[in-house]
């Protein structure tokens, strides 16, 4: 084969591999504003379309694996097509701006719209209620962190001062309430998803590094998850990693009665 038919081949090639990224029963499309604004914020030039790039990404047990990127036309719009295997979670990234993460079932087509000003708190999620609740799960869980974060706060910095135990005493008073209300958004949201792997993040939702929820204290949130989502999503590796965490809970659980 000469030089000029094995780079035909090549170019052929590539672009059959395009082509199949570019194919899929599964759709996330939607439409970025403010993108001028965007670029300027992040340091980055207009014509520089990293700045400019949305990444997907698969949610795995550990990390994430990059699967497509584009870059918005001059509208904002963006589009990606996938075909899963299965029901997945799946993250949005934007340069220097926090994740989006969408559940997604063969077959779907999701809408995000939003800015690059305020992604992904302000973003619009249509064709995922379980998307869009999370969204709106974290959105809230971010107030409780922000208060609960400011209090804590204050006791590091008066750690030394000879009032710290009454302060303690009365700073506890004010974070009980915040830890109240994540507790009660966590469970109102699993009590609402059952049969959603977007309720694994809930879960194991923490509040100042500490989860909210714990088997040994609500062992029948985990228990109900463990059985709704090994029903749905029999083999899926999410169900699956919470189902080994509910064996090793339960174990460990007998052990300590055993000991005690």
């Amino acid at each position: 084969m000469n030089r000029s038919a094995l780079i035909c081949l090549m170019i052929l090639m590539l672009l059959g591999s395009c082509s199949r990224q570019k194919t899929g029963n599964t759709v996330i499309k939607g439409r970025m504003q403010d993108a001028g604004c965007r670029m300027q914020d992040a340091g980055c030039r207009m014509q520089d379309a990293g700045c400019r790039m949305i990444l997907l990404q698969e949610l795995l047990l550990e990390g994430s694996a990059n699967l497509d990127s584009v870059v918005p036309d001059a509208k904002g719009d963006f589009l990606f097509r996938l075909k899963p295997a299965e029901t997945g979670l799946y993250i949005l990234r934007l340069p220097k701006l926090a994740p989006l993460v969408l559940e997604l079932h063969p077959g779907d087509s999701v809408f995000v719209s939003g800015s690059f000003l305020s992604f992904p708190a302000d973003v619009i999620i249509t064709g995922s209620q379980a998307s869009k609740d999370l969204q709106a799960f974290f959105k809230a869980s971010a107030v409780n962190k922000s208060g609960f974060d400011s209090l804590e706060n204050i006791l590091i910095t008066h750690q030394d001062d000879p009032d710290f135990a009454a302060l303690t005493l009365k700073l506890d008073e004010s974070l009980k309430p915040i830890w109240e209300k994540q507790r009660e958004l966590e469970i109102n949201y699993l009590n609402s998803h059952p049969v959603s792997l977007t309720s694994l993040l809930v879960l194991n939702h923490s509040l100042s590094l500490s989860p909210v929820l714990t088997f040994d204290l609500d062992s029948v949130y985990f228990l109900r998850l463990d059985s709704s989502l090994g029903k749905a999503f029999p083999g899926n590796q999410h169900a699956g990693f919470h189902h080994k965490r509910i064996i090793r809970a339960r174990q460990l659980q007998q052990s300590k009665e055993g000991s005690g």
